[in-house]
């Protein structure tokens, strides 16, 4: 068994309640894409691929199911399926390029691919939900904005990683 510091659990913890209130603050927001309202930037992703980055794979998928549920006591629990949806898939697609090609792909290349899957499964989820498979009509919308909203979450995420403190970025 992995023994973990208290500074570890600690500066987690803290991610763990920023990423929380992005995602609230973001809830609040009107639907950017009228026709698609579970379609967000996903700004709470950006603390995600920080984690990932600094503290690894394992702990990022354990910090994304706390994410969600600590979201889902707020906000309520009928946006859950969206939102563990494309928590999920984002959090998969962005740990598997990390941890296989990053350098070779850029971390706004990893955002964007997270972007897309996340987008992509919260439109599944609604397809099941509402049994409309014509729903999948707008996919190409969603996913050309998932591609700008991976681009501003890959950007803030290196911005993040270059001026936060050493001691909330050295996964120790």
């Amino acid at each position: 068994m992995k023994k973990y510091s208290a500074g570890r659990v600690a500066v987690l913890g803290l991610m763990l309640a920023v990423a929380s209130i992005v995602f609230l603050i973001e809830s609040l927001i009107p639907p950017l894409l009228p026709m698609a309202p579970y379609v967000k930037i996903g700004l709470a992703n950006c603390i995600v691929l920080i984690v990932i980055v600094c503290y690894g794979a394992a702990e990022a998928f354990v910090f994304v199911l706390a994410k969600n549920l600590l979201t889902a006591l707020f906000v309520g629990w009928y946006a859950f399926p969206f939102n563990l949806a494309g928590s999920v898939g984002a959090y998969c697609v962005m740990a598997a390029l990390y941890v296989l090609l990053f350098p070779k792909v850029s971390l706004v290349a990893v955002s964007v691919a997270g972007a897309i899957i996340s987008n992509i499964a919260r439109t599944g989820v609604a397809v099941l939900l509402m049994e409309a498979p014509s729903l999948y009509v707008q996919l190409p919308f969603v996913c050309g904005f998932s591609v700008a909203a991976g681009i501003i979450v890959g950007v803030l995420t290196i911005l993040s990683l270059k001026h936060l403190p050493e001691r909330l970025t050295n996964g120790k």
